[in-house]
């Protein structure tokens, strides 16, 4: 669209004046363009949804590529501004390390003490992460949770994530062997998927498979993942057995340090499950009716799915 108006003592902006930027301008071409853009956007739904879309992706754009640039600069020092909380490994081989992701600072306390100080780091987030399927670009950046997350892995988020500059080999997320811990694993999946897309394409990003159950008697404790597992243990390893303690961890934090290394942490002993997207399957879909603004989507999905809706944690 071109618009030809003349006014007297027109501004421009900078020395090229390629802008502008004279109130009056701006006041004529509002009150000559408002209406009739107005009309043509109420006429064609379709067209006026793509150009605010447009406008949205620009503009979000435009926020990852400034907070980019924040980043760069921080780092082209030497000086990485990693996230307080963080303990971070002592190997600076990223092929060689991993980050564990887990909930809270109690959680946070067992793993630092569990881990393999060089070549494993660890990063408590506190409670559930924003939802980023239905946030807004500001709010996604506003979360500080999500920001010493960006910081923590150097990669960049959206279109500027860069794999090749993520400093770990593993991103583990570790959650509490429950309902919160699913959920809280769920919305950290949404995040890489939305944010980070290019990490799982690579296979950076795993599950870690803590226990719920722990199964004792006398000298002989074997742990148990779920309901079914403890029942086939019992089956197994203690057939006939009487008197063996169940014990259920209420979390990450309750276990003992010893005991979430050689059930979790320990690279021999552990079991990890690595995300990934089967080739040629688009589940940008079911992302979005599963972690998006429609409630009743979900709500469908869980009638649908739900073999004993009775036994669905809501």
């Amino acid at each position: 669209m071109i618009l030809s108006c003349f006014i007297n003592q027109p501004q421009f902006q900078g020395q090229t004046k390629e802008k502008l930027v004279s109130v009056e301008a701006a006041r004529l071409v509002e009150n000559t363009v408002k209406d009739h853009f107005d009309h043509w956007l109420g006429a064609h739904p379709q067209a006026a949804t793509q150009l605010l879309d447009h406008v949205i992706g620009r503009a979000e754009d435009r926020l990852k590529r400034r907070q980019a640039k924040e980043v760069a600069r921080a780092s082209a020092t030497r000086k990485l501004r990693l996230p307080g909380k963080l303990a971070d490994c002592t190997s600076n081989i990223a092929a060689n390390s991993e980050i564990f992701l887990v909930e809270g600072d109690s959680a946070g306390g067992s793993a630092k003490q569990a881990r393999d100080r060089a070549t494993q780091a660890v990063l408590p987030l506190r409670g559930k992460i924003l939802n980023v399927a239905n946030a807004t670009i500001e709010k996604l950046h506003a979360n500080q949770e999500i920001r010493d997350l960006g910081l923590a892995l150097g990669c960049g988020m959206g279109k500027l994530c860069d794999p090749s500059k993520l400093r770990y080999g593993k991103v583990v997320i570790m959650t509490d062997a429950d309902v919160d811990g699913a959920h809280i694993a769920s919305l950290l999946l949404t995040f890489f998927f939305q944010e980070m897309r290019s990490l799982i394409d690579a296979g950076h990003i795993y599950l870690a498979q803590p226990p719920l159950y722990r199964l004792t008697q006398g000298s002989k404790s074997v742990y148990a993942q779920d309901d079914q597992e403890k029942d086939h243990l019992l089956k197994v390893h203690f057939k006939g057995a009487k008197n063996v303690d169940i014990g259920r961890f209420k979390g990450l934090g309750e276990m003992l340090p010893a005991q979430l290394r050689d059930t979790t942490m320990h690279r021999d002993k552990r079991k990890l499950l690595r995300v990934f997207i089967k080739d040629n399957e688009d589940i940008s879909q079911f992302v979005d009716r599963l972690m998006g603004k429609n409630p009743e989507a979900r709500y469908t999905f869980i009638q649908e799915n739900a073999p004993h809706i009775q036994d669905v944690d809501v």
